[in-house]
């Protein structure tokens, strides 16, 4: 298992603080969000050869790449390839993008509703099929780093909300360099059952989030995680396994206790 966590939850003041303070807790990775801007690279490229922790993940910067503003979605995609760019040079796995959180959750302007000729949720499939297709999968395939589709709970997102509609989107795309996450908060709202849609979702998958039911480390709710981590095991899935929660105490007792958990878990 290979672990791995948002940087934001990473104790350290400096990120060479934060892959050493990782490095010696056992991670394997680290997803790089605040720190996603060019003038960052070189310290995380240094600290990464230094400690052997991966930046797996890398985030986007500001835009919105299903805004109805069409100069709102180049902006997204412009930062979008800056970050798969940095992902890549990193040998990171990718770069996530929940396609229309920043739409719904920061009241940006949502594509209109063009029936009879197609609703809003079809354009905005449709459109970022065409994106991924034009502008995204050829600079993907040129810097070796994937985009990560992420499905959110439908408080947060129209869609995708579960991992089935996720792999309906990259099938329509059809390149192995457009592929989705799995995460376990968000999948408890929406996935009835965690191992049958990874199971479903296969080799798409190339990331995961863990939380707990109420979004702290694992163990501390009552989400279930050995089935859904055999699922992963049988999927042939070794990708890193990232924490996205909170953390209820001291970070160097709490995650590497929580990793144990896990472990324990998956052996059942």
């Amino acid at each position: 298992m290979k672990f791995s966590i948002r940087e934001s939850m990473a104790p350290g003041r400096t990120i060479t603080e934060k892959f050493e303070n990782l490095a010696q807790m056992g991670f394997s990775g680290i997803e790089i969000v605040g720190s996603s801007t060019p003038d960052g690279l070189e310290e995380i490229l240094d600290a990464s050869k230094a400690t052997g922790i991966v930046p797996n993940i890398f985030s986007v910067g500001s835009g919105a790449i299903l805004d109805a503003r069409r100069e709102e979605r180049q902006v997204a995609i412009d930062n979008l390839k800056t970050s798969l760019a940095m992902c890549g040079q990193a040998g990171g796995v990718g770069v996530i993008v929940p396609p229309l959180i920043h739409v719904k959750m920061q009241g940006r302007p949502r594509i209109p509703d063009l029936s009879p000729l197609a609703g809003t949720s079809k354009l905005e499939f449709d459109l970022l099929a065409a994106i991924m297709r034009q502008d995204i999968v050829p600079h993907c395939e040129k810097v070796g780093a994937c985009m990560v589709i992420e499905p959110l709970n439908r408080y947060e997102q129209w869609w995708p909300c579960t991992l089935a509609q996720g792999v309906e989107f990259c099938e329509a795309v059809g390149s192995e360099y457009v592929v989705i996450m799995a995460d376990f908060f968000h999948m408890n709202i929406e996935d009835a059952d965690f191992a049958a849609s990874i199971r479903a979702a296969g080799k798409w998958i190339r990331n995961v989030h863990l939380a707990d039911s109420q979004r702290l480390l694992p163990g501390y709710g009552h989400t279930a995680f050995g089935e859904p981590l055999r699922a992963l095991q049988e999927i042939g899935y070794d990708d890193y396994l990232g924490f996205e929660c909170g953390i209820p105490g001291d970070p160097f007792v709490e995650l590497p206790k929580s990793m144990d958990y896990l472990r324990a878990q998956l052996e059942g």
